[in-house]
C-alpha cells in the first residue's frame, strides 16, 4: 500500500459529541452556528476536540471554521457590528485553537490545514454568488487563517466557479493548497452534474494546487471518484489525491423502495474505503473523514497505515 497522509474527522460532529449545541435544519446555515460561536466563547473545547484527533493519530488537523461565513453569523441574534471584521476575529480565533492543540503536541508535528469553505449551505449550487464576490469573502477568510495555517484547504466545493473563487484567493498567500469536491449522491461527478474533468480545469493555472481531493460525499462514491480522477489526461503532474468522506451512507429499506441512512463503523470505513482510496491514489494520499468521522476511525486508519509502513511522520508532495 502506498505511503498516506491523514486528516482529522468532522470537527463538527465531534463538538456536538463534547457538548456543543446543534441545531436546525440537516444543512442550513443556522445547523452550525453553535460550532462557530465557540472558537470564541468556548476555546478551550475547540482545542481539545482538535487534540482528541491527534491523539487519535492524524498527521493534519482542519481549523475550526466552516461555518465562520457572513451568511451563517448573520443568523446569531447577540451580534451586531461590522460582519466582516467578525469573521475576521472568528477565523483567527478558529486558528488560535487549532495551533494551541499542535502546540501540545511538539513530538507529533502534525500541520494545520486553514478551511475555506462553502459561503453558504453546503451542496447548494443555487446559492453560490458570483466570482468576483466570492474572491472577495474568500481573500478575507484565506488571509485570517493564513498565519496559524501550513496549508489552504479549499473544501466542500459544489461548483467549478466556487472551487476557483477559493483556490484563486488561497493561492495568492503562497501556501501549498488544498482542493476538495462534494460528489452528487448517485454518480462520481459534481454537485452540477459536470464531469471531475470539469474540477481539473476550474484549477488551471492557478499556482500552488498541490491536491485534489473529493469530501463530504458517501463513500462509495468517493471510491469510485479518485479511480476516475487518476486517470484523467488532464491532470497536473505531481497533484496528489485523495479523499475524506462522510460517515455515513445510504442503503435500502427493508421494502425495497426507500433509503435510509446507516452508520459505518471505524473498521468498515478503514477497510472497505479508505484503504482503497490509498491504492488508487497512489503515494502521497490524503485521507480521512467528515461529517460523521469520529477519533476511533482516525485510530482505525492510523494503525492500518502504520502496518503497512511502519511509524514515523509522514510527508507529501502535497504539502510543499
Amino acid at each position: 500500500m502506498p505511503r498516506a497522509v491523514l486528516l482529522d474527522g468532522g470537527m463538527g460532529h465531534q463538538l456536538r459529541a463534547m457538548g456543543i449545541k446543534i441545531e436546525g435544519p440537516r444543512g442550513s446555515m443556522q445547523r452550525f452556528l453553535g460550532v462557530a460561536m465557540a472558537n470564541s466563547t468556548q476555546s478551550e473545547l475547540v482545542t481539545a476536540a482538535h487534540l482528541s484527533f491527534i491523539d487519535a493519530g492524524a498527521d493534519v488537523i482542519t481549523t475550526n471554521n466552516y461555518a465562520v461565513v457572513p451568511n451563517c453569523l448573520a443568523l446569531c441574534a447577540d451580534f451586531k457590528g461590522n460582519l466582516g471584521e467578525k469573521v475576521k476575529e472568528l477565523v483567527a480565533d478558529a486558528g488560535k485553537a487549532a495551533r494551541a492543540a499542535v502546540e501540545q503536541r511538539p513530538d507529533r508535528k502534525v500541520l494545520v490545514a486553514g478551511c475555506l469553505p462553502p459561503l453558504a449551505e453546503s451542496y447548494r449550487t443555487d446559492r453560490v454568488g458570483s466570482f468576483e464576490a466570492n474572491v472577495a469573502q474568500y481573500t478575507l477568510i484565506a488571509e485570517s487563517i493564513a498565519p496559524y495555517s501550513d496549508v489552504l484547504l479549499c473544501e466542500t466545493m459544489s461548483t467549478p466557479d466556487e472551487a476557483r473563487a477559493a483556490a484563486t484567493a488561497a493561492s495568492k498567500i503562497g501556501k501549498p493548497v488544498w482542493v476538495a469536491w462534494t460528489l452528487d449522491k448517485n454518480d462520481p461527478v459534481l454537485m452540477t452534474g459536470e464531469s471531475l474533468s470539469a474540477a481539473v480545469a476550474a484549477l488551471e493555472g492557478l499556482p500552488n494546487i498541490k491536491a485534489i481531493l473529493f469530501n463530504c460525499s458517501y463513500p462509495e462514491i468517493v471510491t469510485k471518484a479518485i479511480a476516475i480522477l487518476r486517470k484523467e489526461p488532464s491532470l497536473p503532474a505531481g497533484v496528489v489525491l485523495g479523499g475524506y468522506a462522510n460517515g455515513f451512507s445510504q442503503t435500502e429499506s427493508g421494502d425495497g423502495l426507500s433509503k435510509e441512512y446507516r452508520d459505518i463503523s471505524p473498521e468498515e470505513y478503514w477497510g472497505s474505503f479508505a484503504k482503497q482510496w490509498i491504492d488508487d491514489a497512489g503515494d502521497g494520499a490524503i485521507v480521512g473523514g467528515c461529517c460523521g468521522i469520529f477519533p476511533p476511525h482516525i485510530a482505525m486508519m492510523r494503525a492500518g497505515i502504520d502496518l503497512s509502513h511502519g511509524k514515523g511522520a509522514v510527508t507529501s508532495r502535497a504539502m510543499l
